[in-house]
């Protein structure tokens, strides 16, 4: 079997890939919401045949359970709980909690 290829520039162009699929995926999400999971999909096994991390940012976009692209009001519930956020995909019923951490006053 061939050996995967694990330099800079493949790293690279995953990262570049997931960012277009999660545009896609906002992109498409009013029209074919399963179409936008298939991308949510797609862009987490590039992720993980390169061993690389999504960005937070798109890492709170997707449900960890189901795979589902979240839009907050469509198919996801946002509360904030005792310094979390706490997520609820609409599609499985499960619950995400982000740590919300408040800045230092003395830090600028």
């Amino acid at each position: 079997m061939k050996e995967k290829s694990r330099s800079p520039a493949t790293r690279m162009i995953a990262r570049e890939r997931i960012e277009v699929l999660f545009g896609q995926a906002e992109q498409a999400f009013p029209d074919h919401p399963e179409r936008s999971n298939r991308y949510v999909e797609l862009a987490r096994k590039i992720a993980m045949r390169q061993r690389i991390r999504i960005d937070r940012a798109f890492r709170r976009r997707y449900c960890h359970h189901c795979s589902a692209f979240l839009v907050p009001g469509r198919n996801m519930r946002v509360r904030v709980s005792r310094g979390n956020v706490v997520v609820t995909c609409q599609s499985c019923n499960k619950k995400m909690r982000y740590r919300v951490v408040r800045p230092s006053a003395g830090k600028e």
